[in-house]
């Protein structure tokens, strides 16, 4: 297969056998390996692949837990090096205006905050990983955090995908040829519509934030629903973390949370953002905990008792060192993208989305199901919880498989969105028992997976995303009939199997 696809494009891209493990190691499969750099490359491929009868997937930075790669002896396309036909050579442009930015695939998150700060502009919604692709995490409908935030694929405006012929086509919102509802398609499409090659942004100008950092008892958050009703609708943006076990004694009780919360500001006086030292300083000390997290992943798999002991130091260190107590004032890319080198140590996630309808009792019986969890493991001397349960508020998604698609009022939801997830060291003992039962309870409370987080092991998900999503996945695969794109050039098994 290999020498037919060559003699089609020619000498370049190179294609090659690999080996392919996504960053989490739970997906493998031998693929037809290859790193296009223009746009000729990338067309050519295309067409041999047509020819050949073989699927194609794009990689991106793999980071996903979910199956969206390509199987075995499908095509694994590697965007990282594919050039821009943007004037400048650039891989990153903001318009005269300054009211849209073009990115290109395989900028990453990180190369994109750089921009944002340095042009003193604003994405609202964005991941907290700077490792990532951006085109990657559009495509895959992935999140912020904000009570008015949509998911990222919201703030596309305009696209160019390249289709089975090869050809280069623009989608786009709205203005000229513009279709609102294939767009809604395209803009969290999963790689069905073909291989993105850029994506124009709808920006804010800079956006100031004042970041405040608290460490709340646990009791007084999570089984106070004024407590939570309070601390979400007062502030603009709300990130809530709990690493089990944080107290000592060791009583789950007495445990603390880490409270983030955002807050758009106008500086006055002498106010002032934190300084570029202030980034040298954290960036040194996140290098050094996710090091040391990751020197310490083989104990804490091969003894799992331990891992209550290193919760409590993992959270004195979080707490007095890395993210002591108090307000600073940041721009919104570096109060979004505020930990780094999280690829160090490798973590399984977990995460569902719920439209809680802002009632607080039901968001309360969500946590409740991995506190329950947690205490029931414990008891048997299980400790599969070993890093994080984090939740992130935000509103519904337009974009028919972006996160907060479940809470959209069209299709009957209240707009009031939380995403909880699970995180535990790669390897970790106990985590699919622990997942799964997690897992089987949100779904019985009316949750859905992040579609680009890890959920396939959990028994009927399929069944069950298909059925609480089915008009978002109806009109999906009715836009995509539409296009008059073959998508069988581009469907995996994870796709064809959520799609039905």
């Amino acid at each position: 297969m290999i020498k037919q696809l060559q003699e089609r494009v020619g000498s370049k891209p190179k294609f090659s056998v690999e080996n392919f493990q996504n960053w989490a190691g739970n997906h493998t499969s031998s693929v037809i390996s290859c790193y296009p750099e223009t746009k000729e490359e990338m067309s050519n491929v295309i067409k041999a692949a047509a020819a050949e009868n073989v699927v194609i997937r794009c990689a991106g930075a793999r980071h996903s837990w979910a199956p969206v790669f390509a199987d075995n002896r499908q095509i694994c396309v590697n965007t990282k090096n594919l050039k821009s036909d943007y004037p400048n050579g650039s891989n990153i442009r903001a318009d005269s205006n300054k009211r849209t930015v073009d990115v290109m695939a395989g900028v990453t998150t990180g190369d994109f905050k750089t921009f944002q700060v340095e042009q003193k502009l604003s994405i609202l919604a964005n991941v907290i990983l700077d490792l990532v692709h951006v085109v990657s995490v559009a495509q895959t409908g992935c999140h912020g955090v904000g009570k008015d935030v949509h998911c990222v694929s919201d703030y596309l405006v305009k696209m160019r995908v390249f289709d089975a012929n090869g050809e280069l086509r623009t989608y786009s919102a709205d203005g000229d040829g513009g279709d609102v509802e294939l767009f809604r398609a395209v803009s969290a499409g999963f790689g069905c519509f073909g291989v993105v090659y850029d994506v124009t942004i709808q920006m804010d100008p800079e956006v100031i934030v004042k970041t405040g950092t608290s460490y709340p008892n646990m009791k007084d958050v999570f089984y106070s629903k004024e407590k939570l009703q309070e601390i979400i609708e007062n502030n603009w943006a709300v990130e809530i973390f709990w690493f089990p076990f944080n107290s000592q004694p060791l009583d789950l009780s007495n445990d603390e949370l880490w409270l983030r919360t955002f807050n758009k500001h106008r500086l006055q006086g002498s106010e002032t953002v934190v300084s570029h030292w202030f980034y040298k300083i954290k960036e040194a000390y996140d290098l050094i905990s996710q090091e040391a997290l990751r020197i310490v992943s083989p104990f804490l798999r091969a003894s799992d008792s331990c891992a209550p002991h290193m919760q409590w130091v993992s959270f004195q260190t979080l707490k007095h060192i890395l993210y002591p107590s108090g307000d600073i004032y940041q721009e919104l890319p570096n109060a979004i993208h505020f930990r780094k080198y999280l690829d160090h140590a490798k973590v399984y996630d977990l995460e569902f989305v719920f439209d809680y309808k802002g009632d607080y009792s039901r968001l309360m019986k969500i946590i409740e199901v991995v506190v329950r969890q947690v205490k029931q493991f414990a008891a048997k001397n299980q400790y599969p919880l070993n890093v994080s349960l984090e939740m992130r508020f935000m509103t519904y998604s337009d974009a028919y498989l972006g996160t907060g698609s479940i809470a959209n009022p069209r299709y009957g939801g209240t707009g009031h969105v939380v995403c909880i997830e699970v995180l535990s060291l790669k390897g970790t003992k106990h985590w699919e028992e622990f997942s799964t039962a997690v897992g089987k309870e949100w779904m019985e409370l009316g949750g859905v997976p992040h579609l680009a987080k890890q959920f396939e092991h959990l028994p009927d998900i399929y069944a069950d995303i298909r059925q609480k999503m089915a008009p978002q996945i109806e009109a999906f695969k009715d836009s995509l009939g539409k296009s008059g794109v073959d998508s069988s050039l581009y469907m995996n098994t994870g796709m064809r199997k959520l799609l039905s």
